[in-house]
């Protein structure tokens, strides 16, 4: 009698796992293509400006016109925006310039347009004008139709 040890036999062919400096390389390539992309599409969004169909001749014209209502050179009457508040009818009802009605805020005060009242979303706008000349920005646009 012949003896023979006992043997397995696997039928699958061993591949050698992958080491771990091969995988932290792919984790941190994956990390990186994540951040770059996300700070790309971070910057696009921020630089994403509405391009004003505006000359310079209607914007100083349309800026003009906006100061003179805010500083009382033009007669702006007041309307009652709230109870006991009342503000100009250009902030509230807009401004009609050459047939398009533009509506204005001046940043870090009490405004009454449209967006500032949440009547329109920010997405339903175009802003065609900012002005940073004065003490506090003064934003002028219009409804996108």
């Amino acid at each position: 009698m012949i003896y023979s040890p006992p043997m397995t036999v696997s039928d699958t062919t061993a591949l050698p796992a992958p080491s771990r400096g091969l995988r932290f390389f792919w984790g941190l390539f994956i990390i990186n293509g994540l951040l770059f992309g996300s700070l790309l599409v971070a910057l696009l969004l921020m630089s994403h400006q509405p391009a004003s169909s505006l000359s310079p001749l209607e914007a100083e014209t349309l800026r003009a016109a906006v100061f003179t209502r805010l500083d009382g050179t033009v007669d702006d009457p007041l309307v009652e925006a709230a109870p006991g508040i009342f503000v100009r009818a250009s902030n509230h009802g807009g401004l009609r310039l050459n047939g398009t009605v533009y509506y204005y805020y001046v940043e870090g005060e009490r405004n009454f347009d449209p967006l500032s009242r949440g009547i329109v979303d920010r997405a339903d706008i175009d802003i065609v004008l900012r002005d940073m000349s004065g003490p506090q920005p003064l934003v002028i646009y219009r409804l996108r139709y």
